[in-house]
């Protein structure tokens, strides 16, 4: 029996202004370990699909990418046994389908071939994801600026500053991204374009250098977020909050129903602020206060038995 074990941390993605090109890691995880005999028989591309289908549904999303390497690489690969746990609550805005797409992809191309390349797995992760928001980031580390075209994926980590501190604030509820992505227009005025790729300037030269003001100036969004807001409860309590203890930002993260704030200073500052917001909201929201991760997926190692 050959098992490894792979780990993947949380993602936020869009921050406002960088809708579908910007995430962040966050130090937040979720861990699988694979295992399979050495000695089975391997199976098709469309055996494996059939056999992805079938798996217990906690399971089924690892299975699928799994299943998605082998169509994508024309390999044949043996059964896996797969076990998922998270730290990552599901259907937050916070990436777990990501970390899942990751691990059977990682998982995948370690039997295939026996080494990670986390640049060959993004492709097809964002296949698999729609787009590489979450994905990139998940797998890179950091902040990470990418675009999905027809031929490839175009990615660039970007520099955090070392006093941007990351809260984040989880509902008891759930909220689908098709749900979410159901709600947007299907076009925006020519002036709300400009003003959104200027907030997404700011947003970024904030991250950069650390200063309030352009964080601040950053804090504006015209693609996305007023037309979801309606479907999260209580997202204008927790921006009150967040932006009277200090947060420079507040955003949805991803297609939401999590928020997440961005602020300066130092980790015991931000532990603070977290608790002063915790005590200011209903008690079906959790304050985080979470470190940004710059590894990205990690590969544990593997053992043979």
């Amino acid at each position: 029996m050959r098992k490894i074990q792979i780990r993947i941390p949380a993602t936020t993605a869009n921050l406002g202004p960088g809708y579908d090109c910007l995430g962040l890691a966050l130090s937040l995880y979720n861990r699988a370990e694979i295992s399979w005999e050495e000695s089975a028989e391997t199976l098709t591309p469309d055996q494996l699909k059939h056999w992805a289908d079938q798996v217990p549904s906690s399971q089924r999303a690892v299975a699928t990418a799994y299943s998605h390497y082998a169509g994508a690489r024309s390999v044949s690969l043996p059964l896996i046994k797969i076990s998922f746990e998270g730290e990552i609550p599901v259907a937050r805005g916070l990436g777990s389908s990501a970390t899942c797409a990751i691990a059977g992809l990682a998982a995948a191309q370690w039997i295939d071939k026996g080494v990670i390349d986390k640049e060959a797995l993004l492709p097809l992760a964002a296949e698999l994801e729609g787009h590489p928001d979450n994905a990139a980031p998940a797998l890179i580390g950091g902040l990470v600026l990418s675009k999905k075209t027809r031929q490839k994926v175009g990615w660039t980590k970007l520099s955090c500053h070392p006093d941007i501190r990351v809260l984040l604030f989880i509902p008891d509820f759930r909220l689908s991204t098709s749900q979410a992505r159901q709600v947007l227009p299907d076009s925006i005025p020519h002036r709300d374009a400009v003003a959104n790729t200027a907030s997404f300037g700011f947003l970024l030269e904030g991250i950069r250098t650390g200063r309030k003001e352009l964080l601040a100036q950053g804090n504006e969004d015209y693609l996305h977020q007023e037309y979801r807001r309606p479907l999260v409860e209580d997202y204008d309590a927790v921006e009150r909050a967040a932006l009277a203890v200090g947060c420079s930002v507040l955003a949805l993260s991803g297609a939401g129903p999590s928020l997440v704030g961005l602020l300066i200073g130092s980790q015991s500052e931000a532990e603070e602020k977290r608790i002063q917001i915790q005590n200011m909201l209903s008690a079906n929201w959790q304050a985080k206060s979470l470190a940004i991760d710059e590894e990205g997926m990690v590969f544990m190692g593997e053992d043979r038995n």
